[in-house]
């Protein structure tokens, strides 16, 4: 039951059927006040016609009482019923316009990349002040971002505002460039700070250890880069309101045999 996208229906169901042991009397209507979602929701979902509400997840979880083990199984077997990543279409006239090593040289630094991406939050009006606010930096930093950003034509300026001047960035690939070492650096250490700053319902780190055959690297590769091309695709409909970052580490930890 662990391994499949019913679990949480299940859970559901076996939440239901413990509270009728106590009480023959309890009814769904009850359950699905307890929980704090709408009776005819509930049915739904327990009958597996519709999923639940993802907005109404975690304070489910919560109202079952489930352990940690349970509650990761629950939310997962959720989500996994919600987004499938086969069902997610890249766009094929979505080119991201690719840096250059004079432009990476000049915008290594993390800010640089959330500024061009708070372009996208809805509603935001770029100033050096409001950058300053939204990413936690100095007003200073601020303008010295946007100066960059101007000067490797990025933005520009067009009566008074600051406009984009292309799409969705990348960089190369698989090429060892100094500049993009020393952001990956920089990626992995703010990862390791927010690990105490952010609380964990807003965020996700995880890591798996496997063995695998090296023939298959190349492929591996091509899998991780469409994956992220996907959640690219997932996370730019509706309402936008932060910027996030996504990192994902894959490194041999064997010394590789002749």
């Amino acid at each position: 039951m662990e391994q499949t996208q019913n679990y949480y229906i299940h859970k559901l169901q076996d939440g239901l059927s413990q509270k009728q042991r106590q009480n023959p009397n309890y009814s769904l209507r009850a359950y699905a006040r307890d929980l704090g979602v709408h009776a005819a929701t509930l049915s739904q979902v327990m009958k597996g016609s519709r999923p639940l509400p993802v907005k109404d997840s975690l304070s489910v979880v919560q109202k079952l009482l489930l352990p940690p083990k349970e509650r990761t199984l629950f939310l997962e077997s959720l989500y996994r019923s919600k987004t499938k990543l086969d069902a997610i279409k890249i766009d094929d006239n979505d080119e991201r316009f690719m840096l250059d090593e004079s432009h990476f040289k000049s915008i290594a630094e993390w800010e640089h990349y959330a500024v061009l991406t708070l372009f996208d939050i809805d509603g935001f009006k770029c100033s050096a002040n409001e950058i300053a606010k939204r990413l936690g930096i100095t007003l200073n930093r601020a303008q010295v971002v946007l100066d960059n950003l101007l000067h490797c034509q990025l933005l520009k300026m067009v009566e008074g505002e600051y406009l984009k001047t292309t799409g969705p960035l990348r960089t190369t690939e698989d090429v060892s460039n100094l500049a993009l070492r020393n952001s990956h650096l920089e990626t992995l250490e703010m990862g390791k700070n927010k690990l105490d700053e952010i609380d964990v319902m807003l965020r996700d780190f995880s890591a798996m250890t496997i063995a695998m055959d090296l023939e298959k690297l190349t492929e591996a590769k091509t899998i991780i880069r469409e994956f992220r091309q996907k959640m690219t695709a997932l996370l730019r409909n509706g309402k936008r309101t932060e910027v996030y970052q996504l990192a994902i580490q894959f490194y041999p930890l064997t010394k590789k045999q002749q």
